[in-house]
């Protein structure tokens, strides 16, 4: 074969090369994304909350729905708490958290720098008080001159004294213990403390550890929980697109929750290795749907108060939530999801 001819094969080899390189689809983080979306995508630090009332947010990372809306998520940490998952970002180690209202509230007597812009999951039953039998605890009344362990500044603290309050038992008739959440389990195992109140999954593997000796007192639903996704206003206002796209991905995952229930629970055994029965008990106490709903700031306004009464360091008047939440990407993907009251300008 002349040299002329190898040149030309060769030439060829080149072209079609070429070819498929530039019009092939390309895959990122799982999903189909074409050549020119793919110098567009976003990137955002996320700060994880790793726990079943977070479900949503965990379901989307596992099905790259934040992939398919052009997002990449950077996991900065996943922690225990939302109470660390927002000190995180306060911190400056992500953009986006997931707390609940609790330590949201605690540090907004300090700051102004961020807001929540969704709601995607609320509950009655998010922290449940696990009591020691073998101490005499069968009711509520039980509680009296008890070890009750908590997790400071979080939405553990905060039912304990609403329950405590709602079955006219006086905070000066218990003794709390402040621990971290993956601590109480052995404090209430070894018998440091008579009973805990706690978040799902720690509060059903309480239960196991302790077998029989181990009961749940009703909470009479005396407490909404919501869980939300926070962000930095700063990064908020660069990135509008982004809050978008992470209110898109949750709705995704809320729906695939409701319309393939048995796949979700299977995934999410699979992330917190548990039954994954257990985890549709646990689910029937939760409400998955994206929202800024006026409960949202009733609940965030009576936790200021509480903190107020309880002399939280930091605390002297209770700020107005209207400008702690950002509307603007909720409005613009489901304005039928924002049902918050606010004032006419």
């Amino acid at each position: 074969m002349t040299r002329n001819k190898w040149l030309i094969i060769v030439l060829v080899c080149l072209t079609l090369v070429m070819i498929t390189t530039i019009f092939r689809p390309r895959f990122m983080n799982g999903n189909r994304v074409t050549p020119e979306d793919a110098g567009k995508r976003d990137v955002v630090r996320l700060a994880v909350a790793k726990a079943l009332i977070t479900t949503p947010v965990l379901l989307a990372l596992r099905l790259n729905y934040f992939a398919a809306e052009g997002l990449d998520v950077v996991v900065t940490g996943e922690f225990s708490s939302s109470k660390d998952s927002i000190e995180s970002m306060l911190a400056g180690e992500a953009d986006i958290s997931m707390p609940a209202t609790t330590p949201f509230v605690f540090n907004s007597f300090t700051r102004q720098d961020y807001s929540i812009f969704c709601t995607y999951t609320t509950t009655y039953e998010a922290v449940k008080i696990i009591a020691r039998a073998d101490r005499g605890i069968n009711s509520a009344s039980g509680l009296k001159h008890k070890k009750i362990g908590v997790v400071p500044g979080t939405i553990s603290q905060i039912l304990l004294d609403t329950f405590l309050a709602y079955n006219k038992i006086m905070l000066n008739e218990v003794e709390t213990v402040g621990l971290m959440s993956h601590e109480l389990l052995e404090a209430i195992k070894s018998g440091r403390v008579d009973a805990i109140s706690i978040w799902e999954p720690f509060a059903n593997n309480a239960l196991n550890q302790l077998a029989d000796n181990g009961i749940q007192i009703p909470s009479s639903q005396v407490y909404r929980t919501a869980v939300n996704m926070a962000v930095m206003n700063d990064f908020a206002q660069k990135h509008p697109q982004v809050l978008q796209k992470v209110v898109r991905a949750l709705i995704k995952a809320n729906d695939f929750i409701k319309n393939n229930n048995e796949e979700a629970r299977v995934l999410m055994a699979e992330i917190f290795k548990l039954d994954k029965n257990l985890i549709s008990k646990i689910w029937e106490n939760l409400t998955f749907t994206v929202s800024l709903d006026q409960l949202l700031l009733v609940t965030m306004e009576s936790e200021a108060k509480w903190a107020i009464e309880h002399k939280y360091p930091g605390t002297d008047h209770i700020p107005n939530y209207l400008n702690y939440v950002n509307y603007k990407a909720l409005e613009i993907v489901d304005p039928d999801s924002v049902t918050i009251i606010r004032e006419e300008k």
